[in-house]
């Protein structure tokens, strides 16, 4: 039988945890939880002196939790909108949702307003008489729990603090980010479809998209499943990264099929208002190359991140073109799509930097040191067109012979 639950809706699941308040909830809840749970599980705890005397305590130390948290957390705050900022102004508000993303800072912030909430309620508790004497003692062990886990947030996110939301912090970001995808389109060209293009007539059947948008995600093992049920081969027309208008074709079809599995094919394509990472890696060289361009502008003039970019570009593109142990048979053999297009790919990344550094010698060393690396390891006429146009730019621009020299430009 055909599952309906699309891993479609897996990747939505997975963008919504790596959101902030997913985190901020879930801290939260539990942090409820245990101030509430302490009264029902405290009259069970065996009687230790030392302990029941010192939980006496307990009231002094979550009237601190709850003072010196709500300070840390707005401290905190301040921080990582100030890295936004920064990310926006300096590199590019692509980057943003990267830094959005960082686990030690949402677990740091989760932590801080967990503990607050937990103070806050196990002061309500006390006030109210909720806790009998185990059950404040069981309050008491939860409160030096959270102060441990506190110590230890607060340490972890200071010592993040030291690269969170800088330059090379963001780069490295960019590029761990692309290399998903280019490991995936590594290993599946076509990702798992058997690549080719326009291999259905212009005249068969097709679906086409019910709302606008970018297409973000392609469920590819819910189209084969869909495909193989209803006895039809399809083509992809629309890959991860391209815009879809309302009425656009995503897919082609080698047959007509019923309604039901049209709705479950266009299902299978997820469509939002921005493009994402992680099934397309020609976003991601378009970010790091947007990175470099704001460095390369009259306003930054700093050509030693352009240089930084060019060299994590380059690491990407090495990885897409590192050689595989053995070739693959396609995944998914009822589904055709397009594969990458290396060129454009290289161009996507390389003429940006080439155009805004033109008349910067060192960018313009450095571009061509690695367009030279990938015409040896990677796609040699892609990497022979960006070089020659990058020379023809710089040629019109560099004013020293010496300089041009240098570029081999006659």
């Amino acid at each position: 039988m055909f599952r309906w639950v699309h891993s479609g809706w897996a990747m939505k699941l997975r963008e919504q945890l790596r959101k902030m308040w997913v985190r901020v909830v879930l801290y939260s809840l539990a942090g409820i939880g245990l101030a509430l749970t302490a009264q029902f599980v405290g009259p069970y705890l065996p009687y230790i002196p030392k302990i029941d005397l010192a939980s006496g305590s307990v009231g002094s130390l979550l009237n601190i939790i709850a003072s010196s948290m709500l300070a840390v957390t707005t401290f905190s705050m301040s921080i990582i909108v100030s890295a936004y900022s920064s990310a926006t102004a300096n590199a590019t508000p692509r980057a943003t949702r990267l830094l959005e993303e960082d686990r030690v800072a949402q677990t740091a912030v989760s932590i801080f307003i967990g503990s607050f909430l937990f103070s806050i309620v196990g002061i309500i508790g006390l006030s109210a008489g909720m806790y009998p004497d185990k059950a404040r003692v069981l309050l008491f062990i939860a409160t030096l729990l959270d102060i441990f886990l506190i110590t230890w947030a607060l340490l972890r996110w200071v010592n993040h603090l030291n690269e969170f939301g800088r330059m090379s912090d963001i780069i490295d970001r960019i590029e761990e980010a692309a290399m998903r995808p280019t490991r995936l389109y590594r290993e599946s060209p076509a990702l798992g479809a058997v690549p080719g293009q326009s291999v259905l007539p212009d005249t068969a059947p097709v679906i086409t998209a019910d709302t606008p948008g970018y297409v973000r995600y392609i469920d590819m093992a819910e189209l084969q499943e869909a495909s193989e049920l209803a006895g039809v081969e399809v083509e992809i027309r629309r890959m991860p990264g391209k815009y879809a208008h309302r009425g656009e074709v995503l897919l082609r079809l080698s047959a007509q099929v019923e309604d039901k599995f049209q709705h479950a094919m266009r299902d299978c394509f997820t469509l939002g208002t921005s493009r994402n990472f992680d099934q397309d890696l020609q976003y991601g060289m378009t970010v790091l190359g947007e990175v470099a361009s704001k460095a390369l502008s009259p306003g930054i003039n700093d050509p030693g991140t352009a240089i930084e970019v060019l060299r994590a570009g380059t690491r990407v593109l090495q990885e897409f073109h590192r050689p595989l142990e053995e070739e693959r048979e396609p995944d998914y053999p009822r589904v055709h799509a397009p594969p990458l297009d290396v060129p454009q790919l290289y161009a996507s990344f390389f003429a940006p930097i080439a155009r805004d550094g033109t008349a910067v010698l060192e960018v313009q060393e450095t571009l061509h040191d690695c367009l030279n690396v990938l015409a040896r390891e990677g796609h040699l006429p892609a990497a022979r067109r960006e070089a020659g146009r990058a020379r023809e730019r710089s040629g019109k621009n560099l004013t020293e012979l010496w300089e041009k020299q240098m570029l081999g430009i006659d």
